[in-house]
C-alpha cells in the first residue's frame, strides 16, 4: 500500500514538474490589457467599481501559467496564497508557490521510502516549507517596516513644515527611503495617480501591513487632519517618539529574557542531537525505532511532543508591547 501511494505521489509530482516546464505562458500583453480595462472601468463606474474590484482579482494576475489560472483563480485558498505572497514582498506567482510546495515533498518521500516506509505520510511536511519561508519573510518585512516608520514620520513632519502637501511628502519617502516602506507609500501614490479616491488610497495602506498598529494610528491621524484640520506635523512627531520608546522597551525585555530563550533553544536542540549521535555510535540500539511498529509510534509521538514544546515556548516568550 505504501509503495502504491509513493508511486502515485511521485507520478503526480512528475506531472507538476512537466507542467511547470512545458505549459504555455500567458502573454504579457494580455495581462496588461486586462489591467488597463479594469483601471478604465474603475474610473468610469466610480465607487461601485472599486468595491467590486476589491472582491475580484485580475483573472491572470499572480499566475504564471494559463492552465492554473483558469482552474485556481476563484478558489479561496488561492486568495490566501496571493495575500501571503503579497505580504511577504516576494516576487512569486501563485501557481509557482503551489508547484514548489509539492516539489519540496520529494526529498522526504525518497528518504522515508529508503528508511521508514510506514512513516511515508510525514512527507507532507514538505508542503509547508515554502509557506514557512514566506511567513518568515513576512515577519522580517514587518519588522523592517516598523524600524523604518519613525524615520519616515520624521521625514513627513519635516516635509509638512517645509510647505509640502501630504502627497508630496509621500513622494519624498518613496525617493529617500528604502524598501519596504518606500514600496508601501508608492502603492498609495500609484492608486491616487490612476484616479482612486485619496482617502481610500491612504486607508488601503493598512492592507499592506495589517499587523502594524502604528501605521493604523498614522492613517487615522492623516484622515482626521484632512477632515477637521490640525497640526499634523506635531502629531507625527509624537507618534514617532512613542514608537522609538516602544523599541527601547522591547530591547530591554529581549535582554532580560535572553537566558530563558537560550534555555528553550537548548531544550529543543538537545533531543535531536542526542538521537543523531546514538544513530551514528550505536545503530543497533536505535534500530527498533525504525523497524518496529512500537518504535515508529514512539518516534512519531516524540516528534509531536517536541513540536508542541517549541510552540508553547514560543508563545510564552512572545511579549506584546
Amino acid at each position: 500500500m505504501s509503495s502504491l501511494f509513493a508511486s502515485l505521489l511521485l507520478g503526480f509530482l512528475t506531472f507538476l514538474l512537466l507542467v511547470n516546464i512545458f505549459s504555455i505562458r500567458i502573454p504579457k500583453q494580455l495581462q496588461l490589457q486586462k489591467r488597463l480595462e479594469k483601471l478604465k472601468n474603475r474610473h468610469v463606474l466610480g465607487n461601485s467599481s472599486k468595491i467590486k474590484d476589491d472582491e475580484l482579482s485580475f483573472l491572470y494576475n499572480n499566475f504564471r501559467y494559463k492552465v492554473f489560472a483558469q482552474k485556481l483563480s476563484n478558489l479561496r485558498l488561492t486568495e490566501r496564497i496571493r495575500s501571503l505572497i503579497s505580504l511577504s514582498g516576494v516576487n512569486m506567482e501563485v501557481d509557482t508557490f503551489i508547484i514548489l510546495s509539492f516539489m519540496c515533498t520529494i526529498p522526504f518521500v525518497a528518504v522515508l521510502i529508503l528508511t521508514v516506509p510506514k512513516l511515508l505520510p510525514l512527507c507532507t511536511i514538505g508542503l509547508f516549507i515554502p509557506y514557512s519561508v514566506l511567513k518568515a519573510k513576512t515577519v522580517k518585512r514587518n519588522e523592517a517596516f516598523a524600524r523604518q516608520l519613525p524615520d519616515a514620520l520624521d521625514l513627513l513632519s519635516n516635509s509638512l513644515r517645509a510647505g509640502h502637501s501630504i502627497y508630496s511628502a509621500f513622494e519624498v519617502i518613496t525617493k529617500e527611503m528604502t524598501m519596504p516602506i518606500s514600496g508601501v507609500f508608492k502603492t498609495a501614490l500609484d492608486e491616487i495617480a490612476v484616479g482612486s479616491d485619496a482617502k481610500l488610497a491612504i486607508t488601503s495602506l493598512s492592507k499592506t501591513m495589517p499587523n502594524n498598529i502604528d501605521l493604523k494610528f498614522f492613517i487615522t491621524a492623516v484622515i482626521l487632519q484632512r477632515e477637521v484640520g490640525g497640526n499634523l506635523a506635531k502629531i507625527l512627531d509624537g507618534l514617532a517618539h512613542t514608537i522609538r520608546e516602544r523599541f527601547k522597551m522591547a530591547g530591554q525585555l529581549k535582554a532580560q529574557t535572553a537566558q530563558a530563550r537560550f534555555s528553550g533553544l537548548m531544550l529543543v536542540c538537545v533531543p535531536p542531537i542526542i538521537a543523531g549521535i546514538l544513530f551514528v555510535l550505536s545503530p543497533d540500539y536505535m534500530k527498533p525505532l525504525l523497524d518496529t511498529d512500537q518504535g515508529n509510534t514512539a518516534l512519531l509521538l516524540s516528534v509531536s511532543l517536541l513540536l508542541t514544546g517549541v510552540y508553547m515556548i514560543k508563545k510564552i516568550m512572545t511579549i506584546e508591547i
